[in-house]
């Protein structure tokens, strides 16, 4: 019988030769995105107001803005860029969950939330915005689960899943700001308000486009008694 580390090598060494990653943005095979990439990625942050999206020094609510939003403060890692390295690992994560991609944002996540602790000083808990069962079965995973258990791990607080979507929506991404929010409207809820009850939540999903997905389930959230919601993504488009 093979010993964990030769089976661990040998089982690396047939995905290579089966499946050969190459790097998404420069094309290099060896890895999903190689060392040199990687260095490339910039997450200095994007502090803009939820709602209008004014870029401001921590991300928090304009004051003509708030009566528009349960959402307090919003930060992402990086802006997103479709066609740019960022939107390449949003996208393959989201729809192919590629294990090594999580690899590479973890490390990015841990570096962000140290530099920036003062945005996550209050937080308590983390919460992952959910996907619908059906689409849950028909992916195999959540992606918002996967980024929220990294940053959990980084500030080194709970994870729960919360939130519920009680409704199957459309994808937001081929929706315009008017249709989005009518089709998230109301789609989500909490299932146990003891878990955020009184709390400093934190939502996490994996691109902030228009918001209308993280309101609502800020919404939800402090109607189950969450005493401020505040967003964390890792691109805003």
């Amino acid at each position: 019988m093979l010993k964990r580390g030769l089976w661990s090598k040998f089982y690396k060494l047939f995905k290579d030769i089966i499946f050969p990653l190459y790097c998404l943005d420069c094309g290099v095979e060896g890895s999903i995105v190689c060392a040199e990439c990687v260095k490339k990625i910039s997450a200095d942050g994007v502090f803009c107001c939820p709602v209008c999206h004014m870029v401001n020094k921590d991300g928090s609510c304009c004051e003509i803005c708030q009566p528009a939003t349960k959402l307090e403060q919003h930060v992402a890692l990086m802006p997103y860029r479709e066609q740019g390295l960022i939107g390449k690992i949003t996208h393959i994560l989201k729809y192919q969950f590629v294990i090594d991609v999580l690899k590479i944002l973890e490390p990015i996540i841990k570096k962000f939330s140290e530099s920036h602790s003062s945005f996550f000083c209050n937080v308590e808990v983390v919460v992952p915005v959910p996907l619908h069962r059906r689409r849950f079965a028909e992916r195999g995973f959540n992606q918002a689960e996967l980024i929220a258990g990294a940053l959990a791990r980084s500030l080194g607080l709970p994870l729960i899943s919360a939130l519920q979507r009680q409704k199957q929506t459309e994808q937001q991404a081929k929706l315009t700001k008017a249709e989005r929010e009518a089709n998230i409207r109301s789609a989500f809820s909490v299932a146990d308000s003891a878990d955020v009850l009184g709390k400093e939540v934190i939502v996490v999903d994996d691109v902030y486009t228009t918001g209308s997905t993280i309101q609502e389930c800020a919404a939800a959230l402090k109607s189950a008694g969450a005493k401020r919601v505040v967003g964390f993504t890792v691109a805003r488009g």
